[in-house]
């Protein structure tokens, strides 16, 4: 039976700030989905904090493609505690070389002015729109997590989604939103490069994934902002748009809202994307 997202974030605890991860063996990737190891990370953090804090912000950095074969240990440093704002420092390591680095900050409720980004037009209702590629077709990967396409103009990605059942944890659902808002991030400024995306090869009748001659592509950074607690196994609406292609890079800029229009997440990745004159140059797949 497919692992759950909640499974997933389960990190099992080493020593002193140090825990353990693993990649589901269902995957069929050559590599660790990135959205998984971030959202294992900020499991791990959380777990190191207190006073009622949950997630505010992350800033994380892709540094190797991981093995999703080997375990992944997360070690925590406890950079700083406060009574509002928290932050650590968290390094995912395998094989003993670091894979992946995050910083994320955690804060206590306070109250103050409020103003936030109204929904996009044209979202709709999850209703409106079929199922997508969170259960039917798309990626050769189990997600743990419902997702309907809602459509978008140009190279733009628009989906609604939800992870049911889940646990009432907050700090969980921070996790779990973020683990979400690294899918198909990438496939807007894929799309600008030409190269296609599972997204269009799975409209196109399931074809093949993309040869490993096709592109040199992975995420570089992905920071996110909660803005807003969210309750992810409700309905939540993603709209992601490309900022910039140039240089062999890409930068899209992404936005999260809850079903009832609450602003929940704002979120900026960048890729690397080594593409070739007719297409193609590199050897490895892209990585959506």
């Amino acid at each position: 039976m497919p692992i759950t997202l909640e499974e997933l974030l389960d990190v099992e605890q080493l020593g002193d700030d140090v825990y353990r991860a693993h990649t589901p063996p269902d995957t069929n990737r050559p590599d660790i989905f990135g959205g998984q190891v971030a959202s294992q990370a900020l499991s791990a953090a959380a777990r190191t904090v207190g006073n009622g804090h949950v997630p505010n912000s992350v800033h994380c950095y892709f540094l190797r493609r991981g093995q999703p074969e080997l375990p992944i240990d997360l070690h925590v440093e406890r950079t700083r505690g406060g009574r509002t704002y928290t932050s650590r420092r968290i390094d995912a390591r395998q094989d003993g070389k670091s894979i992946f680095s995050m910083l994320a900050s955690f804060h206590g409720a306070e109250p103050g002015v409020e103003r936030e980004l109204p929904m996009p037009a044209g979202a709709g209702h999850p209703d409106d729109w079929q199922e997508g590629v969170g259960r039917s077709g798309g990626p050769p990967w189990h997600m743990p997590f419902e997702m309907r396409d809602a459509g978008g103009e140009d190279f733009d990605v628009r989906y609604w989604a939800r992870v049911t059942p889940f646990p009432a944890d907050p700090v969980l659902h921070c996790c779990a939103l973020l683990y979400v808002s690294d899918m198909r991030a990438g496939s807007p400024a894929i799309q600008v490069s030409g190269v296609p995306t599972f997204d269009q090869l799975d409209a196109e009748g399931g074809a093949p994934m993309p040869s490993r001659d096709a592109a040199n592509m992975g995420s570089l950074d992905h920071a996110l902002w909660f803005h807003a607690t969210p309750q992810v196994d409700e309905w939540f609406f993603c709209e992601v748009r490309p900022l910039t292609v140039r240089d062999s890079r890409g930068l899209v800029l992404g936005t999260m809202h809850d079903a009832a229009g609450h602003h929940l997440a704002t979120f900026a990745q960048e890729m690397f994307m080594k593409v070739g004159p007719s297409g193609g140059a590199g050897p490895a797949p892209p990585v959506i």
